[in-house]
């Protein structure tokens, strides 16, 4: 009798232009958005209250997850995401369902490995358009003896480098009151350059990491089985962009959701037991009508260093040029994410 049991896509099965519908389609609930806070501490005001808006890392979190038994059931690694968009409200009770693309294969030079890029549409029970963006991932051959013809001749799309302030979708049902922020932050009071300290650090460990991945259902073996990974499962990457984004708040009190993400780095690996940390440097401020501006913010999470803890948090490197030329993250940084942010003015 034939196994019934999958073992998920390895890096030859994809072909460029495939495209799949992604099982499972995922109906939000009250309650992802109260495990959601439980996992995160995150503040956002208008997610938080009655409005039944759901928090935009949730969307992505939920969607992602669909991805995951077709794209990274057998990654090593996630690497980065490009032009993420979020499109149109989410409320409680909206179901979303996940549409890819293979749009670029390279095969490394190892032989053990590939680089798959995905193009990605979520849309909800209505067929609108709540969420789009790439990825590239990092998944395990099947065969290491064999090369595929993505070694010799690899196609790596050429991804945006960031989305334009006038497309940003702004939803004005969500401008926080200074009641519900006790805090007087406007969007004219962030400034170019700026550097802002997020003071807030936390330690992670398997139950909460765990706990986190599965609630948006991403099975990647890499998150959970300790032999596989030598002891150390790999901590889901959303894990330092969510729980950095909540420290965020602090210092963003009035902002109304993350609207885009223009580019984003897995720079090094998060485990158990390491504590991370948060800073964000404003790239760009600009007005989008009388009541919202957008900021272009990028966000540093470190592990186990607390920039605040430097003599000159200011001057902290977050890349440098190594001994070929070649930009490199610092060391102790984990994640490098280029977003807009909108904030009440």
């Amino acid at each position: 009798m034939a196994q019934k049991g999958w073992q998920g896509n390895f890096f030859e099965d994809f072909e460029l232009n495939q495209e799949l519908a992604c099982p499972t389609p995922r109906t939000i609930t009250s309650g992802d958005v109260a495990t959601y806070i439980a996992l995160t501490g995150d503040r956002t005001p208008v997610y938080c209250g009655p409005s039944g808006h759901i928090h935009p890392l949730v969307v992505f979190h939920a969607v992602f997850g669909q991805t995951v038994r077709y794209i990274s059931l057998n990654a090593r690694a996630n690497l980065g995401y490009a032009g993420i968009r979020w499109r149109a409200p989410v409320k409680v009770g909206d179901t979303l369902k996940m549409d890819i693309k293979i749009v670029g294969l390279r095969e490394n030079s190892s032989g053990q490995t590939g680089i798959v890029w995905v193009e990605n549409k979520a849309t909800n029970q209505r067929g609108t358009v709540v969420m789009t963006f790439w990825r590239w991932v990092m998944i395990n051959k099947r065969n290491h003896d064999v090369p595929t013809r993505w070694l010799a001749n690899p196609v790596v799309p050429e991804m945006p480098a960031q989305v334009d302030a006038k497309d940003l979708f702004v939803n004005h049902d969500v401008i926080p009151s200074q009641r519900e922020t006790v805090s007087s932050l406007k969007f004219g009071d962030y400034v170019k350059g700026e550097r802002i300290l997020h003071f807030d650090g936390q330690t992670l460990n398997h139950s909460d990491h765990m706990s986190f991945t599965r609630l948006f259902q991403n099975s990647a073996k890499v998150h959970f089985d300790a032999k596989l990974t030598g002891g150390q499962p790999l901590i889901y990457g959303g894990v330092p962009i969510s729980i950095g984004y909540a420290m965020a708040h602090n210092g963003l009190n009035n902002r109304l959701g993350i609207a885009a993400i223009n580019a984003g780095a897995h720079t090094a690996p998060v485990h158990a037991g390491n504590t991370i940390y948060a800073f964000t440097d404003v790239l760009d401020t600009v007005a989008l009508d009388d009541k919202v501006g957008a900021l272009r913010l990028r966000m540093i999470v470190t592990k186990d260093l607390d920039p605040a803890s430097l003599e000159d948090p200011g001057a902290f490197q977050i890349q440098s040029k190594d001994v070929k030329g070649r930009m490199r993250h610092n060391k102790d940084v984990v994640l490098d994410l280029d977003y807009w942010e909108l904030v009440a003015r």
